[in-house]
């Protein structure tokens, strides 16, 4: 599967120019958790989210508590370009989803900008990975079958069953029938792992994951 499968369009992108106040009203607004910051032709200069917005308020609001000069609030950022983050992680459209997800959990990254050259033309969060393991069971098992469809003879004969995204396959049961259809199925949205039903009088075969 590839990361266009899994983007979605960044709701909001911001200028270095925007307003602080502007850019949380905007996220506010769009419940977005972060935007990516381009240029005046587009490029991509950054990212922006909620935490850099929060942390700048909170690094100007007045200490209620303090008692000390050296404890009074700091000179309070106005615009995106003061606040946003330059050293962006991102990703092209043809990349492996899964290893984007990955690295996203494992580094607790929750937005990546999706660049064509150095222009975004989407952005992957959490709720985009979530969104996939939330696919209808019916929506899975018919792209299953579409992609099938597409390059094996006889596919009548092949049947699909999806449960909570785990697809299981009966009629295929040559080695090379197999593989073909392990490899077109795992680029549907919404699977967790494939396996084969072994032909009618033998065990349950191994499954592909």
């Amino acid at each position: 599967m590839l990361v266009r499968e899994m983007m979605s369009p960044p709701e909001v992108v911001l200028t270095e120019d925007t307003t602080v106040r502007e850019a949380a009203r905007l996220l506010f607004e769009y419940r977005c958790e972060g935007a990516p910051v381009a240029s005046a032709e587009g490029a991509l200069v950054g990212i922006v989210t909620e935490n850099d917005l929060l942390g700048s308020h909170l690094a100007a609001a007045p200490d209620v508590f303090a008692r000390n000069v050296d404890c009074q609030p700091g000179r309070r950022a106005h615009l995106v370009g003061e606040v946003m983050t330059r050293a962006v992680v991102t990703a092209a459209e043809d990349d492996d989803a899964c290893a984007l997800s990955r690295r996203m959990f494992e580094n607790r990254i929750r937005a990546v900008p999706v660049l064509r050259g150095d222009h975004v033309v989407g952005l992957v969060r959490r709720r985009d990975i979530l969104r996939l393991h939330l696919r209808p069971d019916a929506e899975v098992r018919r792209d299953v079958r579409a992609a099938i469809a597409e390059v094996i003879p006889g596919h009548q004969d092949v049947a699909v069953s999806v449960v909570d995204g785990a697809v299981e396959v009966a009629g295929a049961d040559d080695h090379t029938t197999r593989r073909a259809v392990s490899d077109l199925a795992l680029t549907v949205p919404g699977i967790r792992s494939i396996e084969f039903a072994a032909p009618s009088g033998t065990g349950r075969s191994g499954g592909c994951r």
